[in-house]
């Protein structure tokens, strides 16, 4: 028997509309745009969807084909010339693979392109023409999907991630590839039940830990255990893409439509009947650097800068908190990412040691903070170049183009030539600074650093500072979401 020969792509961007940075082709070909044999050798070996993808089909002694794989990191939407080309290489790869037997597809789901809402429904419907409708294809989704009714009719085959941080995008994968190979080794049916909620909520509660969203999995796990329910997955959505399909789902693959009809149902009600608890209150920046020195503790504080999270759709170079910090002469402090790549090009040119005067970030949104003056002294560089160790995306290289170790008075802060999150504590360690060390540190991120930056601090402070990522959906002016929406309409019933 010849083995079966399986096809595995990925095409992953997460589209902030209100973002003024669109991504172009050159942000897909900086985190990561691969073909035919360069996609194995990128993520063999990886804690990602497409790892998992490759382990399972391995294991399963499958042909694997690989097609093409495009990531971004989150910012802007995509131009029209970006996705056109993938799009194009992606179909054109299918195309060209010869007869498959199944299709793994690694999306993320609430990526937004110039003139095109649902890219993920479109690239599925064209590769769904291309191949037929006898295909089987299944897709791994991230948590934060805006899920479309054009997606779910492509394919039953949905997998969403179950943790926030994503540390199980390898899991989901493995999942994906065992329900696909059984549909193609046995032809049993899958049926998918979907519901979409008038909801967008705030995704800063959304840690899978604790609280509502721990909740929700924990109750998609329960449905799971039950027969005929192959999966059960929560979408929160994305909230800062402007489109129609933004939102909160429900998708439920099941053997059985109708009891996948009731698990879908259940979820969703019990989602909309714990809304209110996705919602936070968070501090301005004076305030909670404020309650960071009031605090006496071993472990080192994190000022948490989410309005600016690069993996939110933030710049990564607002300046609100660093100059709080700066004014305030903190010591023992350290911050990070900046994304500078001309601050960087400077240390560059000046060497290790130097001492130089640097405008420092606010140069992508200046109106969420002026570049700050001043004097640093050029600690160390490197090609910020590190592999991820922590659990998320573990084994994954990272490359931040560039990056360098400068102190202003007694603060440390790294720049770098790419806008980051700082999940990884290898971001800092790599170039010789030990986060641990510190007394203080403001970094830009949400709640990604928490899978390997929790062992490793005592507190956390949640910031809503000035940038385009605020935790205040209110305050964007949304022209294309179904409306009424919560939280920004009030509805008190829903699917009565």
């Amino acid at each position: 028997m010849s083995k079966l020969r399986i096809g595995i792509a990925f095409f992953y961007h997460e589209s902030h509309s209100f973002s003024p940075v669109k991504t172009s082709i050159q942000d897909f070909y900086n985190e990561g745009y691969y073909k035919d044999d360069a996609v194995i050798t990128a993520y063999k070996g990886t804690k990602t969807e497409v790892g998992g993808f490759i382990d399972v089909l391995e294991e399963k002694n499958a042909e694997i084909v690989p097609l093409v794989t495009a990531a971004a990191i989150p910012s802007g939407i995509v131009t029209a010339a970006a996705y056109t080309e993938i799009k194009r290489e992606m179909l054109k790869s299918i195309e060209q693979a010869g007869a498959l037997d199944g299709l793994l597809l690694a999306l993320h789901g609430a990526m937004v392109v110039e003139g095109v809402s649902d890219p993920e429904g479109d690239l599925l419907c064209h590769i769904r023409q291309l191949v037929g409708d006898a295909l089987p294809i299944a897709t791994t989704l991230d948590m934060h999907a805006n899920v479309s009714e054009r997606m779910i009719a492509q394919t039953p085959l949905h997998f969403g991630f179950k943790t926030y941080p994503h540390i199980d995008m390898y899991e989901q994968g493995e999942r994906a590839a065992h329900a696909l190979l059984k549909q193609v080794e046995t032809n049993e049916p899958y049926f998918v039940s979907f519901v979409k909620l008038p909801m967008m909520p705030p995704s800063i509660n959304m840690r899978t830990e604790e609280g509502p969203m721990h909740d929700l999995v924990e109750s998609a796990i329960r449905w799971e255990r039950e027969e005929g329910i192959v999966s059960a997955s929560v979408m929160g959505g994305f909230p800062y893409s402007d489109i129609p399909e933004v939102g909160a789902s429900i998708i439920v693959v099941a053997t059985d439509q109708s009891k996948g009809d009731r698990a879908a149902r259940s979820l969703a009600e019990e989602f909309w009947l714990n809304r209110e608890r996705f919602i936070m209150d968070l501090p301005g920046v004076a305030e909670g650097v404020s309650l960071a020195l009031s605090l006496k503790t071993e472990k080192p504080v994190v000022l948490a800068d989410i309005s600016d999270n690069p993996l939110s759709g933030g710049s990564g170079d607002t300046t609100a908190l660093l100059r709080e910090i700066i004014n305030r002469n903190l010591t023992d402090a350290l911050f990070g990412g900046l994304y500078d790549p001309e601050s960087l090009s400077s240390c560059k040119d000046a060497g290790e040691g130097a001492t130089l005067s640097l405008a420092l970030g606010g140069k992508c949104s200046p109106e969420f903070g002026e570049p700050i003056q001043v004097v640093a002294k050029v600690i160390k560089l490197s090609d910020g170049k590190f592999i991820n160790k922590g659990p998320m995306n573990t084994g994954l290289l990272v490359d931040m183009k560039g990056a360098a170790h400068i102190r202003v008075g007694e603060l440390d802060i790294l720049l770098t030539g790419r806008a980051l999150s700082a999940n990884d504590p290898e971001m800092f360690r790599h170039i010789g600074i030990e986060p641990t060390e510190k007394r203080i540190l403001g970094l830009k991120v949400k709640n990604h650093f928490r899978a390997a930056f929790d062992p490793l601090i005592s507190q956390i402070i949640y910031l809503d500072g000035p940038g385009v990522a605020s935790n205040q959906l209110k305050s964007f002016s949304y022209a294309h979401i179904p409306r009424p929406i919560w939280p920004l309409d009030d509805i008190q019933t829903w699917g009565k």
